[in-house]
């Protein structure tokens, strides 16, 4: 992430202030914001806010942490070795040691060690490692692997998935063979268990259905169902052995036709033939994973784990463009996150080009886990919606917080290699006053008038309402917008405003006597600049602002309920909410949350 000199910071926030506190009579439109206490309200899971780790060595402060990608499928846990792939010439070379520091890089498990320290430094966030199930892992840091020495060769390690034997304390590097058990066993040693500070999730590899693509020096064949389904039930088996309380997450697929046809596998057609109530590949690896696990008499699929990068293209028809200044390319990236919950959008993409039958992708995994597998969470462990440059990154950003929250995904971590202003939306969240101040663990009944131009999110800490963070965006591309924001349920008086905009990718203090903020008999009047996303602490006094606890701390104290989901009883007092505005979190998908309005 680009670093911006505290001294070009604060002239930019004197900026931010001059302009948000022009007069009230600038050319714009207007919306009706309402939060409504008195509704239903619903949990909402602390680790949507995370990052994979090419990201966690940022300024940003993310509540989870992934260590995983196409590197980590041919990772060598006992020598540190790892092999690019197809991203680089399938070179193998100590990629992840020159990461970390020097004294990790003879130490086994390197990897996983170095993302263990970097969760504690980022206040505890939540670690996911990866483990190898592809067949075979570098043998060296030699360089390039050529087609002559393909797996099985000396430039390849073979992976056994359980070793049959007693764990060694310190791996045999003699024996050509890694041992995937043997690996959880030693994390669990070194690092502790998932309840005492070690690893708490495992991700079964990296997007199976390209290993012949990505890794086709590792794993030449294409990877069928039924292989990934055996691979991951015989994994899942050993980490429950010896961790019973860390979470399995799978099968990491990685986009729309790995969730169809596992990217039309060898014998899809057969299964497909054989069950015609499987709609897609995830209902067949849900089914064969709950079948598992009737014979274990364990759960072993604690999160079906996907990934997700919008092909939804703009005017220019590019996906995911760099067109900053074409408002309608800017549009065509808040709509594309509509693709994850609303049914009455259609992206312009390959995909709804050939039917788009499992978008929005979220609410048809929700379908999938009902029928086949109960109780199973939603992770995507990899997303992006782009815009890493503006602020029309961080507005897509918390659209797409806003449909994890609105959809009950447990766990989401942001994949990209710059994501600057994306990271500052997640930091809006977690983050926002540098000292703690973070979004709420319950939502709230929200509702906008006018949801293309602005929409909205509430939560709080529980059923306390003293304090209320609203965070709204104007999606304008040129004009202000007049936010009317009511909520109902009690009375404030006191407002601190902070704010995103284009001058810089950071949170910036934007003082609690703010022009641009009024309050008047229990109604806030807040003048928008455009494409901007402002967080509004609120309070029934300045008094009643309470003390907040770092929001990864406070992931410590989340007590689990039987079916394994987090508790929303905070007897603290410590409250927060955020309205995150947004357009692709409003609409009929969200039920009793938000209530979707037609424009006047």
């Amino acid at each position: 992430m680009r670093r911006f000199k505290r001294a070009a910071a604060m002239t930019a926030a004197a900026a931010i202030i001059s302009v948000c506190t022009m007069g009230a009579g600038a050319e714009g439109g207007s919306v009706d914001i309402v939060v409504d206490l008195s509704k239903e309200s619903k949990e909402i899971s602390p680790y949507i806010f995370g990052v994979n780790e090419e990201l966690m060595g940022t300024s940003v402060m993310p509540t989870a942490i992934r260590a995983g990608g196409n590197r980590s499928s041919a990772y060598n846990w006992e020598t540190n070795a790892s092999n690019a792939g197809s991203d680089k010439e399938h070179f193998s070379d100590n990629y992840f040691p020159q990461m970390m520091d020097k004294e990790l890089a003879d130490v086994p498990g390197a990897m996983s060690i170095n993302l263990s320290r970097k969760c504690e430094e980022k206040n505890n966030a939540y670690p996911m490692t990866t483990l190898q199930l592809a067949g075979y892992v570098s043998a060296d840091m030699n360089g390039a692997v050529s087609e002559s020495e393909k797996a099985p060769s000396d430039r390849w390690n073979k992976v056994e998935i359980t070793k049959g034997s007693d764990f060694a304390d310190t791996p045999d590097l003699t024996d050509g063979t890694v041992y995937m058990d043997e690996y959880v066993n030693y994390l669990v040693k070194t690092l502790g268990s998932a309840k005492n500070g070690g690893i708490r999730g495992y991700s079964m590899d990296n997007e199976p259905s390209l290993w012949h693509m990505t890794h086709a020096r590792m794993h030449p064949e294409q990877c069928t169902c039924a292989e990934i389904v055996e691979k991951n039930t015989a994994m899942a088996k050993a980490v429950k052995d010896i961790d019973p309380d860390a979470e399995v997450f799978g099968p990491a697929l990685f986009g729309y036709s790995a969730f169809d046809s596992f990217a039309s596998a060898k014998d899809w057609k057969d299964i497909k033939a054989e069950r015609d109530d499987y709609r897609w590949f995830i209902d067949y690896y849900l089914d064969q994973m709950k079948k598992a696990e009737d014979e274990s008499g364990t759960r072993l699929l604690d999160a079906l784990d996907v990934h997700y990068y919008t092909e939804a293209k703009g005017p220019c028809g590019e996906r995911s463009c760099k067109h900053y200044s074409d408002e309608g390319c800017v549009q065509a990236r808040f709509d594309s996150v509509r693709s994850l919950w609303d049914d009455t959008y259609k992206e312009d993409s390959w995909i709804t080009d050939t039917g788009g039958t499992f978008l929005p992708l979220l609410p048809n995994l929700k379908q999938s886990i009902d029928q086949y597998y109960p109780g199973t969470k939603i992770a995507i462990t990899e997303y992006d919606f782009g815009g890493s440059y503006d602020i029309c990154g961080a507005i897509a950003e918390t659209d797409a917080l806003g449909a994890f929250m609105e959809n009950d995904v447990y766990l989401a971590t942001l994949f990209a290699m710059e994501a600057d202003y994306q990271c500052a939306a997640i930091n809006l969240f977690t983050n926002f006053d540098e000292n703690g101040g973070h979004f709420g663990d319950t939502l709230r009944h929200t509702e906008s008038s006018d949801f293309e131009r602005s929409s909205a999110y509430a939560s709080t800490f529980g059923d306390n309402s003293d304090v209320v963070t609203l965070v709204v965006t104007n999606k304008s591309f040129k004009d202000k917008t007049t936010a009317n924001i009511k909520i109902k349920g009690g009375e404030y008086s006191y407002v601190h405003l902070y704010g995103l905009n284009n001058f810089a990718p950071q949170v910036f203090d934007m003082t609690d006597s703010n022009q641009a903020v009024k309050v008047m008999d229990n109604t806030i009047t807040y003048e928008m600049e455009p494409e901007t996303v402002s967080l509004l602490l609120i309070a029934k006094d300045k008094d009643s602002i309470p003390t907040f606890e770092p929001m990864g701390k406070m992931t410590e104290k989340v007590e689990k309920t039987k079916d394994n989901k987090p508790s929303a009883k905070n007897k603290g007092g410590i409250i927060a909410a955020v309205i995150v505005a947004a357009a692709a979190v409003c609409g009929g998908v969200f039920g009793a949350f938000r209530a979707k309005k037609k424009k006047t």
